[in-house]
């Protein structure tokens, strides 16, 4: 699920502790998360400041009897008054890795998650998920797309140039009218096929001000005027969340559930017209006055199914066919035994619980060769090792190591 909170925990001249309070803004959001239980939850307009973050998750997701859930790191490298986070639920996922991909207007940031199996330990494999979150420019003069389209340059060369393939999910505030602006047709029509992000909905057109596309908007929630909230009632899709094919399909573990995309608290009734008038019946009615006072956006959610058996990489050909590894306790080394060349060649030994525990990397040109990891300090167990070399996918690959 992915949601713009509106000012989170940030008072503005407009948005004040008096209309956007963060207490209240509290109880809206735990009612809606009680309701929601998303395990993977991505937020828009965060206030500044680890504080933010910190009370997000305390008092917001680990509330009302939940306990699991866990946070990325916070990042501000363009120093935003509204930032990104992603929360998820630790008893499903484990963060493996974290980065800041461009900072153009604001951060946009990469996430990558792996699903812990239940029985991971028990030698299961397991699989891997990146999720980038965006907050795009804001506006729809013609600076303001060549502003969202330099932005989606940047995220699909940066994707492009680190190789980054698979299950991967694309979702935030986009603030684009149709999906005939440039940064869209950039992301979901982009030359390198293996790097495309898919629709669920397989809606194209204008999406603004369009009663055809009612179903699918995402702001606003209220009619008439308030100092904070955009108002003028549902007739935006701003809200998003693309896929690549690999999930579309379900070819690497992860499975987007066919008809499970949509806009919290949309009936598609709404057109120019709040969330709550005419009266709204498609979720209870505290969640939809939730919905109402917590922000001018809709939160949209979708669900995924993990795929059996689970496919461990999202590997190409190239790597995972070539590579053997042996396991030699005698000299307290493993072997990694490549018979063709690679370069920027990096391993790593990752526990169970998302921890890096040994790496090894060689930059250049390496192989055909051995790469020997010494394993002296990893204790028995189950291990994921992780195998990644430029221009090729990383191949993912459980480990036992007695």
């Amino acid at each position: 699920m992915v949601y713009n909170l509106l000012f989170y925990g940030h008072y503005t001249s407009f948005c004040t502790e008096q209309n956007n309070n963060v207490d209240a803004k509290d109880e809206y959001l735990r009612t809606i998360i009680s309701h929601t239980q998303p395990d993977i939850f991505a937020v828009n307009e965060m206030g500044p400041g680890q504080a933010n973050a910190d009370r997000l998750l305390n008092h917001v997701m680990n509330a009302d009897g939940r306990t699991g859930y866990e946070r990325a790191s916070y990042t501000n490298t363009a120093n935003s008054n509204l930032v990104n986070m992603l929360f998820f639920n630790g008893e499903k996922f484990a963060l493996y890795g974290e980065s800041v991909v461009a900072n153009i207007v604001r951060d946009i940031n990469l996430y990558t998650l792996f699903y812990r199996d239940e029985d991971l330990e028990n030698g299961s494999d397991t699989v891997f998920l990146h999720i980038l979150v965006t907050h795009m420019k804001a506006g729809s003069s013609a600076a303001d797309q060549q502003r969202r389209m330099q932005e989606a340059v940047a995220v699909m060369g940066y994707i492009e140039q680190m190789n980054i393939r698979g299950n991967v999910l694309f979702m935030g505030d986009f603030n684009m009218n149709s999906s005939f602006e440039q940064a869209y047709q950039l992301i979901t029509y982009h030359p390198n096929e293996d790097i495309r992000f898919f629709d669920p909905t397989d809606k194209p057109g204008v999406w603004w001000n369009n009663p055809d596309m009612a179903p699918y908007h995402t702001q606003s929630t209220r009619t008439g005027s308030h100092p904070c909230f955009v108002t003028g009632g549902m007739d935006d899709r701003y809200d998003l969340i693309l896929a690549t094919a690999s999930i579309m399909q379900g070819l690497l573990g992860l499975h987007l559930v066919e008809g499970t995309y949509r806009a919290v608290g949309q009936d598609g009734q709404r057109f120019n017209q709040s969330l709550i008038t005419p009266e709204n019946l498609s979720e209870p009615h505290e969640v939809i006055m939730a919905l109402y006072h917590m922000s001018d956006h809709l939160p949209v959610k979708m669900k995924m199914t993990v795929s059996e058996p689970l496919n461990t990489s999202f590997s190409a050909p190239d790597v995972s066919a070539d590579l053997r590894v042996v396991l030699n306790r005698q000299t307290q080394t493993l072997q990694l035994h490549l018979s063709e060349s690679y370069t920027g060649l990096s391993a790593e030994i990752i526990s169970v619980h998302g921890n890096t525990l040994l790496s090894k990397n060689k930059t250049g040109w390496f192989g055909p060769g051995t790469l020997n990891m010494n394993i002296s300090g990893v204790p028995p167990g189950v291990y994921v090792l992780r195998l990644t070399a430029k221009h090729s996918d990383a191949v993912v690959k459980k480990l036992m190591i007695y």
